[in-house]
C-alpha cells in the first residue's frame, strides 16, 4: 500500500509540472445517517457518522487527445445498530477507509474514447464485539472501457454545484480483479465482469435529467456469474443563487444463473434518494436529504428509510 500512494504521489507531481490542470480540488464532508427498518417484527435503527470523509479529485491534460485522472478517498466511518432499542455490537462497528483510482482516456475521432482505470482500495474494519481486532482489507482491479461521448460536464447553474451535464455516453468495458486480500489471507480466484453504460443527460435553465441503465454480467463461473441491471434517473436544479436540490431514483435487479433454495431466480430492489444543499458561501454547503430502499423480492421485507444531515466544504487549489 505505501509503495501505491508514493507512486500516485509522483503522479501528482509529474502532472502539476508539465501538464495543463483542469481540475485540482479537496473535498472535506461531514455527515449523519439514521436508518429505520423493521426486521421479524422488530425495529431496526443504523446511525451512520462520517468523521471525515475527503475526497481528492485531480485532472491534467498533456494534449488534446489524452487525459490524466487521479481521485482519492480517505474517511473513518462509524455505524451504531439497536434491534428493540438495544445496542447490537455484532452489527457495529467503525471503518478506515482509503481509496486511490489512476485513470487515463484517449479521446478518438467521431466523440469516441478508450478509458482504462486502476481502482485500488484499502479498508480496516473494527467491530463493536468486545476484545475485536481490526480485519483490513484491500484490493485492486483494472478496467477498461471503450465508447462514445458527447457530453458537456461540469456545468454551473446558478449554484457553485458543478456536476450537470448535457449530452451522450455509451459505453462498454471490461473488469478485471488484480488482486484482493482479507487480513492477509489472498483470495484464491478473483471476479471479472464485462458489462455496458448508457445515458442521456438534457440540461436547460439550470436543471439536469439523467436517465441511464447499465447491466454486467459475471465472467467467471467460481466467483459470480451472476447478471446485474440498473435502471433510473437522475435529476438536479438550482431553485436560488444558494438552494441545490438533486434526487435519484434506481431499479436494481441481480439474475441469478439458476433458482436459490427459495425459488428465485433474480432479486429485485428500489432504491430512491434526495437531498437539498444550502451554500453558505461558494466554498461551503450545508444539507439534508430523505431516501428510502425497498427489497421488491422478498414478501416480508421491510422498506429502510433514512434520513441524512452533512456539511461539505470545497478547496480548489487552482483559484
Amino acid at each position: 500500500m505505501k509503495k501505491i500512494m508514493a507512486l500516485a504521489m509522483v503522479i501528482i507531481a509529474t502532472m502539476a509540472f508539465t501538464m495543463d490542470i483542469t481540475r485540482n480540488r479537496v473535498i472535506g464532508l461531514l455527515g449523519l445517517g439514521y436508518g429505520i427498518t423493521e426486521v421479524a417484527d422488530l425495529p431496526v435503527n443504523t446511525m451512520g457518522l462520517s468523521v471525515p470523509d475527503i475526497n481528492y479529485q485531480f485532472e491534467a491534460k498533456p494534449n488534446d487527445m489524452f487525459k490524466l485522472y487521479l481521485y482519492g478517498e480517505l474517511g473513518y466511518f462509524m455505524d451504531k445498530v439497536t434491534v428493540d432499542g438495544e445496542a447490537a455490537d455484532a452489527m457495529s462497528g467503525s471503518t478506515l477507509l482509503l481509496g486511490l483510482n489512476p485513470m487515463g482516456k484517449l479521446y478518438l475521432p467521431n466523440s469516441l474514447f478508450a478509458k482504462v482505470a486502476l481502482p485500488f482500495e484499502y479498508s480496516s474494519y473494527t467491530s463493536d464485539l468486545s476484545g475485536a481486532e481490526a480485519v483490513p482489507v484491500q484490493g485492486m482491479d483494472a478496467e477498461i472501457s471503450f465508447g462514445y461521448d458527447t457530453r458537456e460536464i461540469y456545468i454551473h447553474g446558478l449554484t457553485p454545484y458543478d456536476l450537470f451535464e448535457k449530452g451522450i455516453v455509451a459505453y462498454g468495458f471490461y473488469n478485471m480483479g488484480l488482486m484482493y486480500s482479507v487480513d492477509g489471507e489472498d483470495a484464491d480466484e478473483l471476479p471479472s465482469y464485462a458489462g455496458f453504460y448508457g445515458a442521456y443527460a438534457h440540461y436547460a435553465d439550470a436543471m439536469m435529467i439523467k436517465p441511464y441503465l447499465k447491466y454486467k454480467m459475471g465472467m467467471n463461473d467460481k466467483v459470480d456469474e451472476n447478471g446485474y441491471f440498473n435502471i433510473g434517473v437522475d435529476f438536479g436544479k438550482d431553485f436560488s443563487e444558494q438552494l441545490n436540490v438533486t434526487a435519484n431514483l434506481d431499479f436494481g435487479m441481480t439474475m441469478l444463473p439458476e433458482e436459490d433454495a427459495a425459488g428465485n431466480d433474480a432479486y429485485n430492489e428500489l432504491n430512491v434518494q434526495a437531498m437539498a444543499a444550502y451554500y453558505v458561501m461558494p466554498e461551503l454547503a450545508i444539507g439534508g436529504g430523505l431516501g428510502m430502499y425497498m427489497d421488491l423480492t422478498t414478501e416480508d421485507a421491510n422498506p429502510v428509510y433514512l434520513f441524512m444531515v452533512g456539511a461539505e466544504y470545497t478547496l480548489d487549489l487552482i483559484k
